[in-house]
């Protein structure tokens, strides 16, 4: 009798935490419908990938997260460039649209086509588009923003550009250096963004295009001004996603950033006051 009692309680045990399994998934499945967003694609230049929807307005989506994935309207994996214009699309990820503008949403996992489509009806949105998204000049180094979330709300926050060495090829193919030459990072003053962070988040440097190396140096904002500064604290990085990040950033601090690629380097500057 005892023997059956057991097999009967393990039976049961397996059917609860089946029951219970089942439930959670679920549960997870709504909460990532919950998030979804719909919207349309309408292309813009070459790798930019802009989607509009009614509450929104145009966003852009890059493609970062490790995880990040695109399927046609039959379920097949494609890559992201194979999105055709008119596309409805659900878009999956954690909800986060960054406050800038125009939006950019980091957080992307997923983009499933639910309707085909047609290219026409983008055209309605093609002008909107335009106007906020211009061709990047080939001469201009890539900016650098510091992403971050506090109570739920992500952050966007541009950062100030210093000396950089960038080369790159003209409209007519001829190969060219655009250089500056700027005072060190504590000299920038009012430039500086500051973040004004009082408990320690992660800070993501997001770079409109990802360096191969990140170098980061802070220095104690007492010194801001200093004429002749001393040698700053190198902060380690994380990578996270493709991105770099520096975990838990917090105190009063300037941070001196430089990107390294392989046609050049660039120097970034922001702050954090932690009052």
């Amino acid at each position: 009798m005892k023997k059956k009692s057991y097999l009967w309680l393990a039976a049961g045990c397996v059917i609860l935490l089946t029951v219970i399994g089942g439930l959670l998934y679920a549960k997870k499945k709504m909460e990532r419908e919950a998030l979804a967003i719909t919207a349309m694609y309408v292309p813009f230049g070459e790798g930019l990938h802009i989607f509009v929807d009614e509450q929104r307005g145009a966003f852009e989506v890059a493609a970062w997260n490790e995880e990040f994935k695109v399927y046609d309207i039959k379920g097949k994996e494609i890559a992201f460039d194979q999105l055709v214009k008119g596309n409805i699309v659900k878009i999956y990820g954690d909800g986060m649209m960054m406050e800038s503008y125009p939006g950019q949403y980091p957080g992307v996992t997923e983009i499933r086509v639910i309707k085909e489509g047609n290219p026409a009806d983008a055209d309605v949105y093609q002008d909107i588009v335009d106007g906020i998204y211009t061709k990047p000049d080939p001469a201009e180094p890539p900016y650098m923003q510091v992403l971050y979330t506090t109570d739920m709300i992500s952050t966007a926050a541009m950062t100030a550009r210093g000396s950089y060495t960038w080369s790159y090829v003209d409209e007519d193919g001829m190969s060219k250096t655009a250089a500056a030459d700027c005072a060190h990072v504590l000299q920038w003053g009012g430039e500086l963004n500051d973040l004004r962070l009082t408990e320690a988040v992660d800070l993501t440097l997001h770079f409109g295009k990802i360096p191969d190396e990140v170098e980061v140096v802070r220095y104690d904002m007492a010194l801001l001004g200093t004429l002749k500064p001393p040698p700053g604290e190198k902060v380690e990085l994380v990578r996270k996603d493709g991105e770099f990040v520096i975990e838990g950033g917090q105190g009063s601090y300037v941070y001196a950033v430089t990107g390294i690629w392989e046609n050049g380097r660039v120097e970034f500057g922001f702050m954090n006051t932690a009052e």
